[in-house]
Formats: C-alpha cells, structure tokens, sequence
C-alpha cells in the first residue's frame, strides 16, 4: 500500500487519519462532500452520507453550483453523489477503525478535516471522434479527531415551563414594591443626616 501524504497538519498522537490516492471520483463532488462534513460527528456524517448513497438526502453544493436544481429542506442547491458517498464511507470506517487503535474513543469521533484534490492524470480510451480522454482521479485525505463532550443538565418539563414563562405580578403588587423601595431610600437619608 501506498504511503498517502497527509496536507493537514495535526498532532499526530491526537487524531486519526484515513487517505485514499487515486479514487475514480469526481474530483468536485468530493470537494463538495468534504466541505459538508468537515466539523461533524463521524457517527453523523456516516448516517447521513448512507442516506446519500440511497437517493434520500442529498449534500448541499456551495462552489459547483451552475444549473444546479434546488432541493427539498431549503438547502438550495444540490445533488446525490452517489459514488464518491460510497467511497467517503469506506474512509470514514476505517478513519474511525484507526481511532479506536489509538485509543481514541469512537463515539465521539468528529471529522476534523477532510480534503480531496485531483489525482494524476489518466488517459483512457473513449469513442473514435473523441479519441483518448482523461479519467476521474482524485486523492482524499480525511482526519478524526476526539472531542470532549459537555455534560448537559437534565431538565424536567415543569422546569423547562417555568423558565420561559414570566411570573405573573398585579399592578398593586408593583406600585407596592415601589412604594417600599422609596420609603427604605428616605429612611437611609434620614440616617445619614443624623450621623452628620
């Protein structure tokens, strides 16, 4: 196998990595995939890139979008990359198989980087008026790393109701608040005028 060359520098003893060189995949829907799940849960980006792979979801484009149609969620533009899907979740699997060697925990494994570029250059034959053409080729290099996951308090639905309503108070029991706060201010006048 051979030895892929990681572009994303990291602290190697902190994160895992998973590469391929050379996939025959388009080079910009891999852009567009690796865009999307930089930054989330692998667990996540694993549901959802299987959701991809069966025409349910589809990954939002932000760069290739000309004559792009719009999909439904309000995502705007978008498409199913079904392919390159496939070979994004056979790197995630093992990008999270490498963690979990490591020590890292895999549950709360989030993508920290994934990167595709174009691959070398291949030429393949095509019909005879075309003559020869150049292959999809594209290397990806997907990085995990560990994060620390925030301990939530449990709220109940009672508690939950009562912070976000306002407690009632009558208009006497206001004027009345007030009325105290300015009779506690005139006696501290008071006082400080016998002091003197």
């Amino acid at each position: 196998m051979t030895d892929i060359n990681h572009p994303y520098k990291a602290n190697e003893e902190k994160v895992a990595r998973s590469g391929a060189t050379n996939l025959r995949i388009s080079t910009k829907n891999s852009v567009e995939i690796s865009r999307f799940i930089k930054g989330l849960g692998v667990e996540k980006a694993m549901v959802y890139l299987s959701d991809v792979v069966k025409v349910k979801k589809a990954i939002p484009y932000k760069r290739f979008i000309r004559d792009q149609a719009h999909r439904k969620g309000g995502m705007g533009p978008g498409r199913f990359p079904v392919n390159a899907a496939i070979e994004f979740l056979k790197l995630l699997k093992n990008a999270k198989s490498n963690a979990e060697v490591k020590g890292l925990d895999g549950n709360n494994l989030v993508v920290d980087n994934a990167q595709a570029n174009i691959g070398s250059s291949r030429f393949h034959r095509g019909a005879r008026s075309f003559g020869r053409r150049r292959a999809k080729s594209t290397n990806v290099s997907i990085t995990v790393k560990e994060q620390k996951v925030k301990k939530t308090k449990i709220v109940t639905k009672k508690e939950a109701v009562k912070a976000v309503k306002p407690k009632a108070v009558s208009k006497a029991a206001a004027q009345k608040a007030t009325v105290d706060e300015t009779k506690e201010i005139k006696k501290e006048d008071v006082k400080d005028n016998i002091k003197k």
